[in-house]
C-alpha cells in the first residue's frame, strides 16, 4: 500500500489544512549542525508566522514554542536521524525505531504517532512512514511539537490554565516534560528545563 493511500488521520489533515494558508519554512538549519545562536534566532525569525500558527493552533503562548526551538534548532543534521532511524528498524536488539526522535523540534515517531491520533503500539507498516515523513517534514514539524506540548500540558498541574497565563515556571515544567516525558524529573531533563528558561527571552526577542 503506498502512502497515499493511507488515511490520513484527523489530526493530520488539519494541521496540512493550515499549512496550506502559511509560507514555507526557510532557514530550518536541519541539514547541518550547528550550536550558533545566530542559527536559533534565523530558525525563528524565518519561521516566525508557522511557530505562531502552530502555537494557536494547540492554545499555547507563542513563546513556549519558540523557546523549544531554541533549545532543539542545531542538533543532529537530518542524515543522523535517518540513519539511526533505519538501523533500528533493521537490526534485532536495538533501541525501538519509533523511539527515534525526527525533525528540527526533535519529536520522538511514537509521541508524534499519538499526537496525531494513531495507535502508537500497533504503528506499522504505510502509517508507521506517514507518521515518520510528517515528522520529518520542517513545517509540519513544527505543529507536532505544539501539539505533543499540548499534551504533555493537560498532564500537568497548570493543564487548565489558559495560555496567556502560562508563567515562566510553568512554560519552564512543560519544557521539561516536553524533554523528558514521563521521566521529566531526571536531572537531564529538568536541566533542559533551566536552559529553556535562561533562553526564554532570547527567543522571545527572536519571535518578534
Amino acid at each position: 500500500m503506498a502512502i497515499e493511500d493511507v488515511v490520513v488521520s484527523e489530526a493530520l489533515q488539519r494541521i496540512r489544512a493550515r499549512l496550506a494558508e502559511l509560507p514555507e519554512g526557510q532557514g530550518n538549519g536541519y541539514w547541518l549542525p550547528s550550536g550558533s545562536e545566530d542559527d536559533r534566532r534565523a530558525y525563528i525569525s524565518a519561521n516566525r508566522e508557522i511557530i505562531r500558527a502552530a502555537a494557536q493552533h494547540c492554545a499555547l503562548p507563542a513563546e513556549l514554542l519558540a523557546g523549544i526551538a531554541w533549545q532543539e534548532i542545531g542538533g543532529n543534521p537530518r542524515i543522523v536521524d535517518d540513519v539511526a532511524y533505519e538501523v533500528r528498524s533493521v537490526v534485532p536488539g536495538l533501541e525501538d525505531p519509533d523511539k527515534t526522535s525526527m525533525g528540527p523540534l526533535a519529536v520522538q515517531v511514537r509521541r508524534a504517532a499519538e499526537v496525531l491520533g494513531y495507535d502508537a503500539e500497533s504503528l506499522a507498516g504505510a502509517q508507521r512512514d506517514v507518521v515518520v515523513e510528517a515528522v520529518r517534514e520542517p513545517r509540519q514539524n513544527i505543529f507536532i511539537a505544539a501539539q505533543y506540548l499540548a499534551h504533555v500540558k493537560t498532564e500537568s498541574d497548570c493543564a487548565d490554565v489558559p495560555a496567556e497565563r502560562l508563567t515562566r515556571e510553568q512554560m519552564q515544567e512543560l519544557a521539561t516534560r516536553y524533554n523528558g516525558g514521563p521521566y521529566y524529573r531526571v536531572e537531564m531533563a529538568q536541566a533542559y528545563g533551566r536552559e529553556f528558561a535562561k533562553n526564554l527571552d532570547a527567543a522571545r526577542e527572536a519571535l518578534g
